[in-house]
């Protein structure tokens, strides 16, 4: 009975000793493959991030919600802990369902930012609307000014040069513009809350009524590897 008890003590060690090796084995092949295989912003600065019937915002193009996003976030964060901001951005806030980070709050701010911006514009040009020859001007110089607040990391980071800023400077405009008048005559009879958060990329009758006449594809794969926080700010 001692020398059965022995070998089943042995084989029952032998068997923990593989279990614990198998486990470190996938621990370091997990490390290992993070490490080779780390997203690289600038090598993805031309795939999709979402498409709008047909209408498509590249990274490039989304980086500049990406910036204004981060740029407000930051400021926020700076006041939170100004010797660690990234404590703020990685600071979760519980409500049930909806419990999220900041930097995932950031991320959706950025994307139904843009998905407002190119629904409204696009909304307007479908009532030839416009804008004068004095808005353009206008927006060629603020699309200079936000080229040149830009540092020169960032703005390697991000691959964005002035004429691409100054398409999604006009787009804004005229977005916004539509927006505001539509806000005068939407029907929002059932909805209760914010008429402004109601109506913006991501409200409850902004998705309903508007966005449902679209046909939108997000690339969630590259959505879910941008790490807001970490791109124009906090940079390793």
């Amino acid at each position: 009975m001692a020398g059965e008890g022995k070998r089943k003590l042995r084989q029952s060690v032998r068997i923990l000793t593989g279990v614990i090796t198998l486990v470190l084995l996938l621990a370091f092949s997990s490390v290992f493959y993070k490490q080779n295989h780390k997203f690289s912003y600038g090598e993805h600065l031309d795939d999709a991030v979402l498409t709008l019937s047909g209408q498509t915002v590249t990274l490039r193009e989304f980086g500049y919600y990406i910036y204004e996003v981060e740029a407000y976030t930051q400021e926020q964060a700076l006041k939170y802990n100004a010797t660690d901001p990234l404590d703020y951005w990685n600071t979760h806030f519980s409500a049930g369902m909806d419990s999220q980070f900041i930097s995932e709050i950031a991320r959706d701010t950025a994307i139904n930012t843009c998905i407002g911006d190119l629904v409204y514009a696009d909304m307007a040009g479908r009532e030839g609307r416009s804008l004068t020859e004095q808005e353009e001007q206008q927006i060629q110089k603020e699309a200079g000014d936000w080229i040149r607040g830009l540092s020169k990391e960032q703005k390697e980071v991000l691959g964005i040069e002035e004429d691409l800023v100054c398409e999604i400077l006009k787009r804004k405009k005229l977005a916004k513009d539509f927006a505001y008048e539509y806000s005068g005559r939407a029907d929002l009879t059932g909805y209760s809350g914010d008429v402004t958060e109601l109506l913006s990329g991501g409200g409850d009758y902004f998705n309903d009524h508007l966005l449902s006449r679209y046909e939108l594809k997000k690339n969630e794969k590259l959505i879910g590897q941008i790490s807001f926080g970490r791109i124009t700010v906090n940079r390793d």
